[in-house]
């Protein structure tokens, strides 16, 4: 399963992850991850979900945020849910590179069992239509 979180900068997107991330503590079984690009706001994660800060690898696109992930899933396969939040646009490049890899993590969503909650700012009117049929949630300023 993949999902989005759609919604301008500020709109509370950040905020709605952390909530998922927590609750799903509660609720699975498996490991939570939560990929973010700072520290700000990890003390409001619960201990249980593994924080990792994105800019201490120096991922610079897609392609190897992907592979990142499949390292993430290869090294632990009790790992359930990924929450990504905030750093899909500054390694987008083109929409055609952003098909190619929702069309990778689904795989590996299909594959591993996992599950994956991205941020996306924008407006969901904006968004390319094959990226609609996965939003969740979309947060209004």
């Amino acid at each position: 399963m993949i999902h989005f979180i759609v919604g301008p900068r500020g709109s509370g997107k950040t905020r709605r992850v952390i909530e998922m991330a927590n609750r799903a503590t509660q609720e699975t079984k498996g490991n939570i991850v939560f990929i973010d690009g700072d520290h700000l706001r990890t003390r409001e994660l619960k201990y249980q979900v593994r924080f990792v800060n994105i800019n201490e690898f120096e991922i610079e696109d897609l392609d190897m945020l992907y592979g990142f992930l499949c390292g993430i899933i290869a090294g632990d396969y009790d790992v359930e849910q990924i929450y990504i939040d905030g750093i899909l646009e500054a390694l987008a490049g083109d929409v055609n590179k952003v098909e190619s890899f929702v069309g990778n993590i689904r795989k590996l969503s299909d594959r591993f069992n996992v599950n994956f909650i991205v941020t996306l700012s924008g407006s969901p009117e904006s968004l390319p239509v094959f990226l609609k049929e996965y939003v969740l949630d979309e947060c209004i300023a």
